[in-house]
């Protein structure tokens, strides 16, 4: 009952005003000093630097544009009034030579739960004749995934400027970028947008280009003054076309559906060659082989392979 109270409040009026409801209830929602002030979010900068040193504030500009950071922006149709917000979303913990901010981490956990709360918003309020509670929860799960957001990120080409020293990462955006399937040559933004593709089809996607699409979406709440309407703005085209695909066709972890129709892991493997062989076998005796560079995509590899035969 108390959830359902929160939801509607937050529905018919703001995320603001829900938040001074549940401190009414009692829940400990904002954070106050010891003056009954709400406490401001801490700077994105590392500690020994402020953000309101105009010598400070030149260097991070310098930095931005050394790095023409302005093409995001001009890809979200975006200004960020605060710079180190949009270059701490864009640097991996693997990159040292960025003296100016943290990495993309602290972002990237605003982000995934102001993405999960956008989107259910969205189905409830359009979409609330057509789903019930738990197709809600498909639903989000299906659109806010890592696969595909990693297949956002990478359509609207703004994987290339993150910023790493990572060679595992390397390794794996190369491979992932080499699917010819997901990554057809000079094909537009517009037209990977709009591909009709299996949002759980690619297991292989670096869960670090999820993580910066998610840290993208902290950094303009953030830098809008906490306006979710400005962070929807900018992810609703992208986000568009596949809400709508996902509420006409379920479309559930493959991995998930295998155990909820009773199948069962037989066999795991490894070759010492750098593959992994996963055997699983449905309700029925049907077994199937997956393979992957490790244990969790093997096991996807085979329940895909098995829900595709039912």
């Amino acid at each position: 009952m108390i959830e359902a109270l929160i939801g509607a409040f937050l529905i018919s009026t703001n995320y603001i005003t829900t938040i001074k409801f549940m401190k009414w209830l009692g829940l400990d929602t904002i954070p106050i000093d010891k003056q009954n002030q709400i406490i401001k979010p801490p700077s994105i900068l590392h500690p020994n630097l402020s953000d309101t040193t105009d010598d400070v504030i030149s260097k991070i500009q310098e930095f931005f544009n050394n790095f023409t950071f302005d093409d995001i922006e001009k890809k979200i149709n975006y200004v960020f009034k605060n710079k180190a917000y949009l270059i701490a979303a864009f640097t991996h913990p693997s990159y040292y030579n960025n003296p100016f901010t943290q990495c993309y981490e602290r972002l990237e956990y605003l982000g995934d739960a102001i993405l999960d709360f956008l989107v259910v918003r969205c189905v409830f309020v359009e979409y609330y004749k057509q789903v019930t509670p738990s197709r809600v929860t498909d639903i989000r799960q299906d659109l806010s995934n890592n696969g595909r957001l990693a297949y956002l990120l990478v359509s609207c080409d703004l994987h290339r400027k993150i910023l790493h020293e990572s060679p595992y990462l390397f390794d794996q955006m190369t491979s992932y970028l080499e699917n010819s399937t997901l990554f057809p040559k000079d094909q537009s933004m517009n037209d990977k947008l709009d591909k009709d593709i299996d949002q759980w089809a690619d297991s292989t996607a670096p869960k670090a280009l999820a993580d910066v699409f998610e840290a993208l979406i902290g950094a303009i709440f953030l830098d809008s003054g906490y306006c979710l309407e400005t962070v929807w703005k900018i992810i609703e085209p992208l986000l568009r076309q596949y809400i709508k695909r996902s509420i006409k066709h379920r479309n559930v972890n493959p991995v998930r559906s295998f155990f909820e129709k009773a199948g069962k892991i037989i066999e795991e493997s490894y070759d010492g060659k750098g593959e992994f062989t996963c055997t699983v076998e449905l309700s029925n005796g049907a077994r199937f082989d997956g393979h992957g560079k490790n244990k969790k995509l093997a096991k996807y590899d085979a329940c895909q392979k098995a829900m595709n035969n039912l």
